[in-house]
């Protein structure tokens, strides 16, 4: 008997849009903590915090794919995910729930190239669709932009 595993994905919002977040990557999920703004930041980064003794960058998600900046809210949340063997938040307006698509669709050559770089693909789930990000190339594009 073969067993169907689903993955699992955080389904987080940016303004209106739904996007949702390998598990595998994700530590944990924090409410907003203050973040100490260092000078000279790279452009994404909102600064640092200490969380449980260990000093973690705290990068913007608004800010990476380009949307326009809000006010955080109480519902802003700290994506903190592991992913090469670094600590990293990610600042997300608000975490919905763990969810398993019942379709993943990759993404065509439709969505241009900027597009194609974050997104991994599209997830369906109760007839709405939802854009699968990808962690690993947020921050890789981040590096390299930053050299």
């Amino acid at each position: 008997m073969t067993t169907t595993v689903t993955p699992l994905y955080v389904e987080g919002q940016i303004g209106q849009e739904h996007y949702a977040f390998s598990i595998v990557y994700i530590q944990e999920i924090i409410k907003m903590h203050e973040i100490t703004v260092l000078p000279g930041n790279k452009k994404n980064l909102r600064g640092v915090i200490n969380l449980r003794g260990i000093i973690i960058p705290i990068y913007c998600l608004r800010s990476m794919l380009q949307i326009k900046p809000v006010m955080d809210t109480k519902h802003t949340r700290i994506m903190i995910v592991h992913l090469a063997g670094k600590t990293l938040g990610l600042v997300v307006d608000c975490v919905s729930r763990v969810i398993g698509f019942t379709e993943v669709k990759p993404v065509s050559e439709e969505f241009g190239q900027q597009g194609s770089i974050y997104l991994q693909a599209i997830g369906e789930i109760d007839g709405s669709f939802v854009g699968i990000l990808d962690i690993g190339e947020l921050f890789l594009q981040e590096v390299r932009g930053n050299e």
